[in-house]
């Protein structure tokens, strides 16, 4: 198969002191996440210039799917997302105040659950389950074409903040699992397009992997996790009190504390 140009829609959202970019992607007829509604205008543009023939989520949070109600309304195509993910996106979003103001509302839409392959025009998307950052993330790759759709996965090689409900474990496990699969490019949905997706990842992994090692081993000697959070991170991003600490570092190291007991043998040593 001929492989397709990866076509993509690039905005960013600003408020409080904090600005993130968010990437909406096209390609083989399948919009990879809707982005947030605050940006509706921008993203409806990039999908009226054609080709779209589903919308595929790598998750529902509303960064990632606050335009999807009203583009399966006005272009007419099916909705995706993981079968964990189906029952959440019926509903609108139940958001903090701090995440409305930010990224917009997400009304309820229906979705069908992803298959374990999505066969495009010109390649096979494999849905491969990413657990960690939220519990119904996706990634979507093309081995043969070396290309991954990574959501929420990378979008930054060294984690400052996490939400408070994410598994950085998990995430790790993800990286892991992912890592042993062939693929260069990345397009991440806040990093945009990296060509080198492949080695960034390793690099996160790496991180997180010698921030937990160094965190287990304050933990060890007595310290609390505030205590730690103090050592490691004396920085304090903005996006921390903008979320009124649904964001945090400390989130970062409880995870790779705590949830380290619940992953397995190796947690177990």
């Amino acid at each position: 198969m001929k492989e397709e140009q990866v076509r993509y829609c690039s905005t960013s959202i600003s408020l409080m002191g904090v600005t993130l970019n968010v990437y909406v992607y096209l390609v083989d007829g399948m919009l990879v996440d809707s982005g947030p509604s605050r940006r509706r205008r921008e993203v409806m543009d990039f999908c009226q210039e054609g080709g779209v023939e589903r919308i595929v989520h790598t998750h529902v949070h509303e960064d990632h799917s606050g335009n999807s109600a009203y583009l399966a309304e006005r272009l007419g195509v099916p909705l995706y997302c993981s079968a964990a993910g189906v029952p959440e996106c019926r509903s609108d979003a139940r958001l903090p105040l701090y995440r409305r103001l930010f990224w917009g509302a997400r009304d309820g839409f229906e979705a069908l659950p992803l298959p374990k392959v999505i066969e495009g025009r010109n390649a096979f998307w494999e849905v491969i389950p990413a657990p960690g950052h939220s519990p119904d993330h996706v990634v979507l790759l093309d081995e043969e074409g070396g290309r991954l759709f990574s959501g929420d996965l990378f979008v930054h090689s060294r984690t400052w903040v996490a939400m408070r409900s994410e598994n950085m474990v998990e995430s790790m496990e993800t990286l892991r699992r992912v890592l042993r699969r062939r693929f260069k490019t990345v397009y991440c949905s806040h990093a945009g397009v990296l060509a080198d997706g492949y080695t960034l990842l390793q690099q996160k992994l790496a991180y997180l992997e010698e921030l937990q090692g160094r965190a287990l081993e304050m933990y060890g000697r007595g310290m609390s996790i505030s205590e730690i959070q103090q050592n490691v991170f004396p920085k304090r991003p903005p996006i921390i009190p903008m979320s009124i600490g649904e964001w945090s570092s400390y989130h970062v190291l409880r995870s790779l504390i705590e949830d380290k007991a619940g992953s397995g043998p190796e947690g177990n040593e």
